[in-house]
């Protein structure tokens, strides 16, 4: 007879830096500022690279006006990069949820925080290397940074529309326990 494995238990994390509430927080700050990036990012496009029914159309002018759309689109592409850290810092106990999928919505559901981790990560740290005109990658910068931009905003949007009532629960007057992340790293010494 063959000896019996013990059952595999995820790790535990406590804390309100894993605390669903501060991902949400995270989330609106993060949001805000790839909801800035991909509007700068789109007047830059189209300034730089009209379609041809636009060309006559689109302002050349003021010339501020530009200099002042790529100063917010890198400013926040750079505030972003933090942002994006401590909001996976915060959520990533998820990855230890036990079982891994219980549903076919779940694992659709975790399918598009995937590519919307994988957007996010690609876009901020291209566009900071493209702020420093370091390209170490086989592709052409910009129509790639614009697909994947486009890619990054609707799974932003999925996950928005998917995860819409944990997050009005964390952000109405109803008991902040209701809602959880399943795992804690911790004592919280400011609830003892």
């Amino acid at each position: 007879m063959k000896p019996r494995l013990p059952a595999v238990r995820p790790p535990t994390f406590r804390g309100r830096l894993h605390d669903a509430r501060t991902a949400t927080s995270l989330g609106r700050w993060l949001g805000a500022a790839i909801a800035v990036c991909f509007g700068t990012g789109l007047v830059s496009h189209y300034l730089q690279h009209p379609p041809d029914r636009l060309v006559d159309v689109l302002p050349s002018r003021p010339l501020w006006g530009y200099r002042l759309t790529q100063g917010l689109h890198v400013a926040t592409g750079i505030a972003a990069i933090p942002l994006l850290l401590a909001k996976l810092w915060t959520v990533y106990p998820r990855l230890f949820a036990w079982p891994p999928v219980r549903s076919v919505r779940h694992a659709l559901e975790r399918l598009s925080v995937a590519v919307l981790v994988a957007g996010a990560l690609f876009e901020l740290f291209t566009g900071l290397l493209n702020t420093v005109q370091w390209y170490p990658w086989p592709f052409s910068f910009v129509p790639v940074h614009f697909a994947v931009a486009w890619l990054l905003v609707g799974a932003l949007l999925l996950h928005i529309a998917v995860k819409y009532p944990e997050i009005r629960a964390h952000w109405s007057r109803e008991s902040p326990g209701t809602l959880t992340l399943p795992a804690t790293d911790g004592p919280d010494r400011a609830r003892s």
